[in-house]
């Protein structure tokens, strides 16, 4: 039990018996011969009173002891109890986002019948929309990054100081064998590979750590670019110093947001650790000078530094905002291991927009991001059926409110995990300034491709087949009933 938890729900308590019974603190000090500073500190959650303080306090409020040091709390404290009580209330995701817990927990003391009714609504949200709280902690990551624009110069720095010490003389690509090497030398891993024939409902696991040992099971099906991006991450648990992560990878179970936010860097700094913001900083400079667009240019940088196109699209998104003044970046993943999910479920997603208090024009950009991404991938996926390896495309289009977009996806077979295809999409809003940084743009061929025309349709088929809510054509209803009577 959170002895937070405790106090908190003690406190609001003795707050509560007071009030009703119109006691001012000095006059229950002076009934109890407790002070008012420790009083006030009891009702503010930050004390709990020894056994004969309780007893003193219950006595004056002609209560049952018991009553007083129950965790139960009545009907109006209940969402307050609850919420308090969940795992999610913790100090690391309270400082992620720079929120001072004791501010917090004064706001609760000081009006719990409204944060009791506020909590309450939040809570019946969650439970309409199924949101359970593993999604609440990918949610908050999600929010993290963009209120970051997915830029983190200080765990860039660590990568640098750790780059020059190791890999000083790779100009490109490390290989997964000298990942492994440092891990196995410089932080005491043992690391092996298993095809977990003896477990074989681990067999769509990429990897386990046994974290006692340090050692580092990993799928023998994995592919050179998945083991290089497993051993960076563990060298950024290590490096960065992040106790609390995950052992397995895929996610098992979700344990607290200390786990997804660690697991976040940890990748962060593998990625960054792979593809050096240097050269890549200057290989998307080249990218951006052709005065014409070539996947041939994409396919050569995954080689270059043998990267997996979703280290290499991530990638491009740190650097975009930062080194580019690219602000309204988007990444979408479509990827699953059932056959009938395939490519119809996002996995991961984020969105930067430009400063704006219009909550219906951000989620119209976002729907917008997502039809272009399930009419590439469908493309990449329907249309260019039967070609080997990765498939890439590339296309511009406009939102219903006028953005054009630039939008490059990769599709990736994977049996080697049962996966048989995973898509990268990312895109950015394509403003005047943004357009002059890119030659290829102005190539009236790119501009006018068959993945664009292939889009237009798509894009409407897509929306007929998402049908139209029930909102929807109670408005469209009314508005034909109106008009009927004009």
């Amino acid at each position: 039990m959170n002895p937070d938890y405790i106090k908190i729900i003690f406190g609001l308590k003795i707050k509560k018996l007071r009030e009703e019974k119109e006691i001012s603190l000095k006059t229950l000090a002076t009934a109890t011969g407790i002070s008012i500073s420790y009083l006030n500190e009891i009702e503010n959650g930050k004390k709990y009173p020894n056994t004969q303080k309780v007893s003193k306090l219950a006595e004056v409020f002609e209560v049952p002891y018991d009553q007083l040091v129950a965790l139960k709390v009545n009907k109006e404290l209940t969402p307050i109890a609850n919420y308090l009580n969940l795992d999610i209330v913790n100090e690391d995701l309270l400082s992620t986002f720079g929120i001072d817990k004791q501010a917090l927990l004064s706001i609760l003391i000081k009006e719990p019948l409204k944060v009791s009714a506020f909590i309450n609504a939040g809570l019946e949200i969650a439970r309409n929309y199924n949101l359970r709280q593993d999604h609440f902690y990918f949610l908050c990551l999600r929010a993290y990054q963009e209120l970051n624009e997915n830029y983190f110069e200080d765990i860039e720095e660590q990568v640098d100081r750790f780059r020059e010490k190791h890999f000083e003389l790779h100009t490109a690509g490390v290989s997964a064998a000298l990942y492994q090497h440092v891990l196995e030398k410089e932080f005491n891993y043992t690391i092996d590979k298993t095809d977990f024939k003896e477990y074989p409902e681990l067999k769509s696991l990429r990897s386990i750590l046994i974290p006692e040992k340090k050692i580092l099971l990993y799928n023998a099906k994995l592919t050179e670019q998945q083991k290089i991006f497993l051993f960076g991450r563990e060298i950024g648990f290590e490096v960065l110093d992040l106790k609390k992560r995950p052992y397995t990878t895929s996610w098992v179970t979700v344990e607290s947001f200390d786990h997804v936010i660690n697991n976040f860097k940890a990748s962060y700094f593998a990625q960054a650790l792979h593809l050096k913001r240097e050269f890549m900083v200057k290989d998307l400079e080249n990218f951006f000078e052709s005065s014409k667009f070539k996947t041939t240019f994409v396919k050569h940088l995954l080689t270059k530094y043998d990267a997996s196109p979703e280290m290499l699209l991530t990638r491009f998104t740190n650097l975009l905002t930062k080194y580019f003044s690219i602000n309204e970046v988007f990444f979408i993943r479509y990827s699953s291991k059932e056959a009938e999910k395939n490519l119809k479920e996002i996995s991961k997603e984020m969105h930067l927009f430009k400063a704006t208090s219009n909550l219906n024009y951000a989620q119209s950009e976002q729907q917008f991001r997502r039809d272009i991404t399930k009419v590439v991938v469908r493309y990449l996926s329907e249309e260019l059926d039967g070609k080997e390896g990765e498939k890439l495309a590339a296309f511009i289009s406009q939102s219903p409110n006028g953005n054009e977009y630039f939008t490059l996806s990769a599709l990736t077979p994977m049996p080697e995990l049962n996966n048989q295809n995973n898509s990268i999409t990312i895109g950015f809003v394509l403003t005047e300034s943004v357009k002059k940084k890119i030659k290829f743009i102005q190539d009236a061929k790119f501009q006018s491709t068959e993945l664009q025309q292939y889009f237009d349709a798509k894009r409407q088929s897509i929306k007929r087949e998402e049908g139209v809510s029930v909102q929807a054509q109670k408005e469209i209803a009314l508005l034909k009933l109106k008009q009927g009577y004009l």
